[in-house]
């Protein structure tokens, strides 16, 4: 699995007002994610000398760009539609929130070659985040229909969401050059969701048998009499 990993708990009901109001109420966080990420790219330009340098991430920066990316992660869920849960505006992890990155410690050594290259190994991953991007917009468009005027959202469109954020993710954190190993498609952290309903006639259980019932014999039927 990679080092990285994105996890999304499954709600079906959700709530339709901020979900109608979403492009509004998440301004506050991403103009702090837009902070954020201008202190990460700061981080990322020294950290970039230091791999260069010493073949090596070091563990302060590290930790504070995969901060940036695990807060601008949960603000993005917010903003698709993978959760309702307000994010909170700090960088460390939060188990308890409903969508959490993990990453893995920095490696002991990293690819100077790789790192130097980045940009041009970026390339492939740049294409197909464009594809990305178009397919995360369109799948967020019908959680909103469906939440708005349905009030829930299907686990189908839950998983879709899942799947395009958590590659996402991965991209993210090669691109910071958290990563040395090129990040997967498909490799995403199967989420949890409700077990499809049992039918009424499925669930209908056959009646119990009673052993000593059903060892008893029965009386022999009478004959009728004998005709003359």
């Amino acid at each position: 699995m990679y080092p990285v990993t994105y996890e999304a708990d499954y709600q079906k009901e959700r709530n339709r007002l901020t979900t109608f109001f979403r492009m509004i109420v998440v301004i506050p966080w991403i103009i702090v994610a837009s902070i954020y990420q201008l202190a990460a790219y700061v981080v990322l330009f020294i950290a970039w000398f230091a791999l260069i340098i010493l073949g090596r991430y070091p563990k302060g920066m590290y930790n504070f760009v995969g901060g940036v990316l695990r807060f601008s992660t949960r603000v993005n869920a917010f903003a698709y539609l993978q959760t309702d849960g307000w994010p909170s505006f700090g960088i460390s992890d939060d188990p308890a929130y409903p969508v959490r990155v993990n990453f893995a410690p920095p490696a002991a050594k990293q690819s100077r070659l790789k790192v130097f290259f980045r940009p041009i190994l970026m390339l492939p991953l740049f294409i197909l985040s464009y594809l990305v991007s178009f397919m995360l917009i369109f799948v967020a468009a019908i959680s909103w229909l469906t939440i708005v005027f349905r009030g829930y959202q299907p686990a189908a469109i839950h998983n879709a969401l899942a799947y395009a954020l958590s590659w996402t993710t991965r991209v993210s954190a090669y691109g910071l050059l958290m990563r040395d190993e090129y990040p997967p498609v498909g490799d995403e952290i199967p989420v949890d969701v409700e077990p499809p309903a049992q039918s009424a006639l499925g669930s209908e259980q056959p009646a119990a048998i009673d052993p000593a019932a059903a060892g008893q014999e029965q009386p022999p039927a009478s004959s009728p009499p004998a005709q003359p």
